[in-house]
């Protein structure tokens, strides 16, 4: 029986050490913060009910810089919003100059200060939960403040670089499909043959949010475009009213523009642009040029309807061109038509082209309000002249397209 007993005591107190050593294995607390497994020099313990753990690593996952005062043994954490302050063996914690009462003081244990866990998580605006059957704690970081105001701006940049690096799909994911609805446009489309064709260099001069409205915004922005190779183009400045929605995700969009101002810029630039033409060619086209300025000194409207292609517009009824200018040349006279520059700009598909003029004109016509002649000059007129190729070879006009500033008028 005594041996039995014995026996007995061995297998109690085997299996008693064994519930002790569980029951250690069981008390290890384990902390995640945002998912991730956190690992601490000194094991995380617990003191009436307070999870401590070494400080130093918990301020550096939770974004806070670390301060250490050894005269007043003060630990600090900072970051762009929060001051959290703990000193060592005090109940009196400190969060942007507001004392706060500690249920449980920090503690130096083997050379390394713990501090409340569950303090400085919810300092910080994260989520703390604590989880008995495992002992485990797990922190959640507070989601990110949205500033309406960033995410605009972050969007108009991303809407110049896209646009300079005439990047398709990051120039599509700034507009909205109420954009494509309001312009009634294949945005895609439109936007892939802009960038084959031209190399253009965007810059916002301006960019102010007017008002942001729930989910809906209004920005005004001043933005310049610049040729810098490719096909021919006009550099202009627009000031343009943009409306913004919020998609699914919370991330706004364009879904309208509308230009308050478009003004054309750098016109002297245009002079360096010199199109691939054939010597031939380019006589044709400033013959039927200055076949037109004679017909206007001349108020010789079917001369002037002569320089004219085909399919020109104002070709399009029959005789009504020649008619208007007749009626024109009765009451005003175009005279001292000096021609400054002229110059081939562009050519496609070798039947169309485009020149570029610079010229001074002179108009006198009868002011029959005040009985008076009066006489305007135009200096410095610039112009684009759209011409196509016709099937004898020669070069007619299809279009005109005034460049000039009404401020340079001179009366």
């Amino acid at each position: 029986m005594k041996k039995i007993s014995f026996l007995l005591c061995l297998v109690m107190l085997s299996t008693l050490f064994s519930a002790v050593a569980f029951g250690a294995e069981e008390t290890k607390i384990e902390v995640w913060i945002d998912e991730e497994k956190v690992e601490f020099e000194e094991e995380p313990f617990s003191d009436n009910g307070t999870t401590l753990v070494p400080f130093r690593v918990l301020f550096s996952e939770l974004g806070l810089n670390v301060k250490w005062d050894q005269a007043t043994k003060t630990v600090t954490g900072i970051n762009d919003t929060i001051t959290v302050e703990l000193t060592l063996e005090s109940n009196e914690a400190i969060i942007n100059g507001e004392t706060i009462e500690l249920l449980v003081a920090p503690q130096l244990v083997n050379n390394h200060t713990f501090v409340p866990l569950r303090f400085v998580g919810e300092a910080t605006g994260a989520s703390v939960q604590w989880d008995g059957a495992t002992k485990t704690i797990s922190i959640t970081s507070p989601e990110p403040e949205v500033n309406d105001e960033e995410l605009i701006l972050e969007l108009f940049d991303r809407y110049v670089a896209a646009t300079n690096d005439r990047d398709l799909d990051g120039f599509l994911e700034v507009f909205n499909e109420q954009y494509e609805m309001h312009r009634d446009i294949d945005l895609e489309e439109i936007s892939s043959h802009f960038f084959e064709e031209y190399d253009i260099e965007t810059t916002m001069e301006e960019l102010e949010i007017i008002e942001i409205d729930n989910d809906e915004a209004i920005v005004f922005a001043i933005e310049v475009y610049e040729r810098v190779n490719g096909d021919f183009y006009i550099d202009n400045k627009q000031e343009i009213i943009y409306t913004l929605h919020k998609n699914k995700d919370g991330l706004w969009q364009i879904s309208e523009d509308e230009i308050l101002v478009y003004e054309k810029i750098n016109l002297d630039k245009l002079k360096e642009i010199n199109a691939e033409i054939s010597s031939k060619d380019e006589k044709k086209i400033l013959d039927t040029l200055e076949k037109y300025f004679r017909a206007l000194e001349d108020g010789d409207a079917a001369l002037l309807a002569s320089t004219f292609h085909e399919d020109s517009i104002v070709l399009e009824e029959d005789g009504v061109f020649e008619e208007s200018m007749e009626f024109l040349f009765e009451i005003a006279e175009f005279e001292d038509i000096d021609l400054e520059h002229a110059s081939v700009v562009s050519i496609s598909d070798e039947e169309y082209a485009k020149l570029y003029v610079i010229r001074d004109i002179e108009i006198s016509y009868y002011d029959y309000e005040n009985d008076d002649t009066i006489s305007e000059s135009v200096e410095g007129l610039h112009e684009i002249f759209h011409f196509k190729k016709s099937k004898n070879g020669n070069w007619k006009l299809m279009e005109l397209e005034s460049l000039f500033d009404e401020s340079n008028i001179l009366e």
